[in-house]
């Protein structure tokens, strides 16, 4: 992504930080997305752990509360973390050059970005996380699934959710610098739509579904890297 564009995208998230949350998480597509997350960053990232966190496009501080630290290209959703978050250290400053020294995070995690990025960006995110992990490490991300977009047709138009990648391609970003742990679906069915009283029902289901065999069908993967 040159220069200009990465300009677009901040500026983009400037102009939204006011109304953000209820935007995105305020329906019941978002709450249901948004309860799903938790749900395996509380697997992941449990608290009390005394871990150095870097939380990477933190936003308004949705899932900030897992991190020590946050960072965030665009002032505007900063100033309302940090307003959400008082004892958190925060950053701004791009994902790519994030200005911290080598080797002192326990654990970083990103989610809602790199669904954005070209592939470059993306392979200049991982080698700057692997330089700010310390040895073994932790890398989580989300990203759509590349399997579930082919099979329904799914084409994105711009960059908002543009970038869809396959297990096979994470692996590949992995290199030798990462080794992948374990991967997680979810939004396997459209639980979202359906009323209140049955998403509370069939969530269990979905999130069944969404980890067994066919779990590249779901809508994202999150993924578990370590640092090697």
């Amino acid at each position: 992504m040159e220069q200009n564009n990465k300009d677009a995208v901040v500026s983009y998230y400037d102009e939204i930080a006011g109304d953000y949350d209820e935007s995105r998480f305020g329906n019941s597509y978002g709450r249901f997305l948004d309860a799903e997350e938790r749900r395996i960053l509380d697997r992941l990232l449990p608290p009390n752990t005394g871990e150095r966190r870097l939380e990477i496009a933190c936003g308004t501080g949705r899932l900030t509360n897992y991190a020590t630290h946050g960072l965030d290209a665009s002032g505007e959703m900063l100033a309302r973390a940090k307003e959400r978050h008082p004892d958190v250290t925060f950053v701004q400053a791009m994902a790519d050059d994030t200005g911290f020294p080598d080797e002192v995070f326990d654990a970083v995690y990103t989610f809602h970005l790199l669904m954005h990025l070209e592939p470059s960006v993306i392979q200049a995110i991982f080698r700057e996380v692997c330089r700010v992990l310390k040895p073994g490490g932790r890398f989580i991300l989300d990203i759509p699934s590349r399997q579930r977009r082919q099979r329904l047709g799914h084409r994105q138009a711009s960059w908002h959710g543009g970038t869809e990648l396959s297990t096979a391609d994470v692996r590949d970003l992995c290199g030798d610098a990462f080794t992948l742990r374990r991967s997680f679906g979810v939004l396997f069915l459209p639980v979202h739509k359906l009323p209140e009283g049955l998403r509370r029902t069939l969530g269990g289901l979905d999130f069944a579904l969404a980890n067994g065999p066919l779990k590249e069908n779901s809508s994202y993967l999150i993924y578990e890297l370590v640092k090697n």
